[in-house]
C-alpha cells in the first residue's frame, strides 16, 4: 500500500495510475507474497502462473525486479524501461529510482549492494559491487557508484566520486540545490 501512496502527485494530488512502472512493482509484491506460503502445492501453482506475468511484463515494459529482492516499503520508479535489479541485492524503504538503473554485480554473483532508506536514483546509474549505499543519499544520473557512499551524500560521476549534501540557504528567498 505504501508503494501505491508514492504514486500520487505531491502537485496536483492526483493518483498518476498511467505511470506503467506501477504494474511491475506490484507484480514483484505478489511474487514475494508467494514466496512466503507454506503449503507447498499451492506456493507452486501460483508460482507457476505469476512466472507468466513476470515474463510478459519483465519484456514489455523493461523493468526486472526478481522475487529474491528485497525492497522496503514505499518502492517508486518513474518512468520506465532498462531497469535491473540483482536478485540478491536489497533496498531499503521510500527509495525512489529512474529509467535506465542497473544494480548488479561486478566481479562475483553474490557482491550486490545494499541501498539504504529514502535514496534517490538517477536516470541511467550504475550501482555496482559488494558496496553500501547510505540513507538519503542521492546518486546522480549515469553515475557509476563502485565504492560505499555515507549517509546524506551525493554521488556524480564515472567512476562516482562523493560530495557531502549542502544545506539549504534559510537566509535567502531562493533555495539553493542539495548538491
Amino acid at each position: 500500500m505504501s508503494d501505491i501512496r508514492r504514486y500520487k502527485n505531491d502537485f496536483t494530488k492526483k493518483f498518476e495510475w498511467n505511470e506503467p512502472s506501477l504494474i511491475a512493482i506490484i507484480l514483484y509484491r505478489i511474487g514475494a507474497s508467494i514466496r512466503k506460503i507454506k503449503f507447498t502445492p499451492f506456493r507452486i501453482i501460483l508460482t507457476i502462473k505469476h512466472i507468466q506475468f513476470i515474463a510478459f511484463f519483465s519484456i514489455f515494459l523493461g523493468i526486472s525486479i526478481p522475487r529474491g529482492v528485497k525492497i522496503g516499503k514505499g518502492f517508486r520508479i518513474y518512468h520506465f524501461g532498462g531497469i535491473v535489479i540483482n536478485p540478491i541485492a536489497e533496498i531499503g524503504d521510500n527509495c525512489s529510482m529512474h529509467q535506465g538503473v542497473t544494480i548488479g554485480v561486478r566481479h562475483t554473483y553474490i557482491d550486490v549492494p545494499k541501498i539504504g532508506n529514502n535514496v534517490t536514483i538517477g536516470a541511467g546509474a550504475k550501482i555496482l559491487g559488494d558496496i553500501r549505499i547510505g540513507n538519503n543519499a542521492i546518486i546522480g544520473a549515469n553515475a557509476v557508484v563502485l565504492i560505499d557512499v555515507p549517509d546524506d551524500y551525493i554521488a556524480v560521476g564515472v567512476p562516482a566520486k562523493i560530495f557531502p549534501k549542502k544545506n539549504i540557504d534559510t537566509d535567502s528567498d531562493k533555495t539553493k540545490t542539495p548538491w
